[in-house]
């Protein structure tokens, strides 16, 4: 596996990658084995053969690259590729890497396109990473021994609906967090939602009533709110509930 570790490395680098090694197991598993972590990450073949050299059971850590952003679903934070495509749609095949876990975890990779992007409004147990690293096929899991492993080979143009899911909040947004504990300022936001922002934008505001115990307050509000600006009833309650589910709040 150590050849095989340092092969991976170097085909991830003349693909385009930039690498470098992390530890393999105990307290620091996962984390970056150079001085400046992920910052120190190189494409330079013979940068990568001396730090294999000097730790050849390293994991393989990759910089996400500028060009890509990764959506990481982590089942043990209550993620799930459902929860997502319940506010997203249904996502096209992308380059993956499962996780060595072995419990459905994965990242997904799509074009990264211009913009800032952001994960407030993602559903819980999943994250969006478009700075910082990821480990790499073909290293083992520091807990479960078993590999990581790719599917896909080419990342697709992210899709419009998630594309809205990701874009930054609305700076109106700050004052509806202060909405005196009524929770009418949250209604009324999804009163304004325009089509492509309305399914992201009633998850984000019956989260904000889910986190703040508005929820049973305002919960048929907020449905009826949806429904106004063009949601069908049923994908507005799957929508609520799913925001109170994500907190651990009963719907």
């Amino acid at each position: 596996m150590t050849s095989a570790l340092l092969d991976s490395a170097l085909e991830l680098a003349a693909a385009g990658w930039a690498v470098f090694p992390c530890w393999k197991s105990g307290r620091s598993a996962k984390a970056p084995r150079t001085p400046h972590g992920h910052l120190d990450a190189s494409g330079d073949p013979e940068v990568i053969r001396r730090w294999w050299s000097l730790h050849p059971d390293s994991l393989i850590g990759a910089r996400v690259p500028e060009s890509l952003l990764v959506i990481d679903i982590d089942p043990r934070n209550g993620g799930s590729l459902d929860a997502l495509e319940t506010l997203a749609g249904p996502l096209p095949a992308t380059l993956t890497v499962w996780s060595g876990r072995d419990d459905g975890g994965r990242h997904l990779y799509f074009l990264r396109p211009p913009g800032t992007f952001t994960a407030p409004r993602l559903p819980k147990g999943i994250d969006l990473k478009v700075h910082g690293y990821l480990i790499m096929p073909p290293s083992a899991h520091p807990v479960t021994g078993q590999p990581y492993r790719w599917e896909i080979t080419e990342p697709a143009p992210l899709p419009d609906r998630l594309r809205e899911l990701l874009r930054p909040l609305p700076p109106t947004l700050s004052v509806l967090r202060a909405h005196g504990g009524s929770g009418r300022g949250l209604v009324r936001f999804v009163a304004t939602l325009t089509p492509g922002q309305r399914n992201a934008g009633l998850y984000w505001a019956a989260r904000r009533a889910a986190e703040t115990g508005l929820m049973s307050r305002i919960k048929s509000d907020l449905v009826a709110a949806g429904c106004a600006v063009g949601l069908p009833e049923f994908e507005a309650r799957r929508t609520v509930a799913s925001a109170a589910r994500a907190i651990g709040v009963a719907s």
